[in-house]
């Protein structure tokens, strides 16, 4: 049904046209019929339908060539004489042709002696015509409002569908080189990790392809990729790199969008611990509690560099956008940067 009132394919256009005008003139027909005295009802289908084609001209006319002609134009003036002068013409033009007794059987009382063809009956068959057709408008452009509100939404979900996608796929560059050379230098002295890095690899990147294409993906897993994530650039860094990570509440049945807290901790190694030389250090922790989720990120900061604030944000931007899809009025982002340490927390209602 929704398909039928709403599709603009030829053929339910078509349909839905014919379909109003035979139910137009059916129950005009059975309104004139009520009221007329000797007449038949074949005889006043046939008046009726004589005079549908006026009134639907003068609609279709007026749908079709005056609004797009003047309208869209802005020219309300013009639109309104031509519109009325059409009305005229097409008033005089039924009169003239159509039986006088579909006025005289609905309204009686407009008869007079000189006949239906005069300028009051004119007029008056004008007006009449005029609101109908005013009716008409109004539900046509009511239809297309709702079409084009419908296509807007439709349009608005596939663009943020597709924003989403993008922006979740996003996956710093510099993490796979690190990691391929790691994997390079293990395999040059034939380490004992290296079937554990790859692994560890292998199940970062497929969770990359894979879980961040859903909408939600088990916190569990979220943290376990980050996990993963960490205990793979710890080679790079050695023992000079501190990292603590704490988990506090029920992380179980817990969903989350995927790579959101990812992100924050891996801000801590690209703004951080990647430029220190001396002894950088990175904590972590998530707090669940009643379907909402804290995380804080902190990171040192080396000596020769300031924390810059604006400089975080624009890297952050991209977790910002997503954070608007998925979780609109449902999240709390602060940033917090000091001489020697950076922090973010976050807070997400996951329910």
């Amino acid at each position: 049904m929704n398909k039928f009132l709403f599709d603009t394919a030829l053929k339910y256009r078509i349909s839905r046209h014919m379909i109003f005008f035979v139910l137009l003139v059916f129950i005009f027909s059975l309104v004139l019929f009520s009221r007329s005295i000797d007449q038949e009802f074949l005889f006043l289908l046939k008046l009726t339908f004589t005079n549908a084609l006026f009134f639907l001209g003068y609609g279709y006319l007026t749908i079709f060539v005056l609004i797009p002609v003047f309208l869209s134009e802005r020219k309300y003036f013009w639109f309104g004489l031509v519109f009325l002068l059409t009305g005229f013409f097409l008033s005089a033009l039924k009169l003239s042709i159509s039986d006088f007794i579909f006025y005289t059987s609905i309204s009686p009382e407009y008869l007079s002696s000189k006949g239906i063809l005069n300028f009051r009956y004119i007029l008056i068959n004008t007006k009449d015509m005029s609101f109908i057709v005013g009716l008409m408008v109004i539900v046509k452009f009511t239809k297309d409002w709702l079409i084009a509100e419908k296509q807007q939404n439709v349009l608005q979900k596939k663009y943020e569908e597709l924003n989403l996608r993008l922006l979740q796929s996003h996956f710093e560059p510099h993490f796979l080189f690190n990691t391929l050379n790691n994997l390079y230098a293990l395999s040059l002295i034939n380490s004992d990790k290296t079937p554990d890095v790859i692994r560890k690899f292998k199940r970062v990147l497929q969770f990359s392809i894979t879980e961040a294409q859903l909408k939600r993906v088990p916190l569990k897993k979220e943290l376990e990729m980050i996990q993963d994530f960490i205990e793979i650039e710890q080679i790079r860094y050695g023992d000079r790199l501190r990292i603590e990570m704490k988990t506090m509440g029920s992380i179980e049945n817990q969903e989350i969008a995927p790579f959101i807290l990812f992100t924050l901790v891996e801000n801590c190694f690209k703004h951080g611990s990647s430029k220190d030389a001396g002894s950088p250090w990175i904590n972590l922790s998530v707090r669940c509690e009643k379907g909402t989720i804290r995380f804080e990120a902190k990171n040192s900061i080396p000596t020769k560099c300031q924390s810059n604030l604006v400089f975080h944000e624009k890297g952050l931007a991209k977790l910002r956008q997503r954070l608007e899809l998925v979780y609109p009025k449902k999240y709390i982002l602060n940033l917090k940067g000091e001489s020697m340490e950076f922090s973010v927390q976050l807070e997400l209602i996951l329910s």
